[in-house]
């Protein structure tokens, strides 16, 4: 705990980066999680590839980019403070971004006739 000018007690780091990093990570890994459920679910069961999210192709590229990031960037932080425990979460969380990705791509490449394409003539 760092002091004020006046004596008291204060907190340096509310938030410690590999928690901020963890959360942030976490919650793109749910976003991404439900977009990939709502993809399968609308290919295989509605059979209805209108309404999938490949209209936002780069959004959700740029989200499996950041939170694999920022996974890594919390499995970094954690390791330096050296807590078993929130390395264990971070390699998790690791893991269930990279195979976000994985099944991402195989869906997309078994499912590549299913896309709708537009051509600027």
């Amino acid at each position: 705990m760092a002091r004020n000018l006046s004596g008291e007690k204060t907190a340096k780091n509310w938030v410690r980066k590999n928690d901020a990093f963890s959360r942030i990570s976490a919650f793109c890994g749910l976003l991404l999680l439900a977009g990939l459920t709502n993809d399968i679910c609308q290919y295989t069961f509605m059979e209805k590839p209108l309404e999938t999210t490949q209209d936002f192709t780069y959004i959700t590229l740029v989200l499996h980019i950041l939170s694999f990031l920022t996974s890594v960037l919390a499995f970094v932080f954690s390791t330096a403070r050296y807590k078993a425990r929130t390395d264990r979460i971070s390699c998790m969380l690791i893991v269930c971004n990279g195979l976000l990705f994985l099944i991402r791509i195989v869906l997309e490449l078994t499912l590549i006739n299913y896309r709708r394409e537009y051509y600027n003539s």
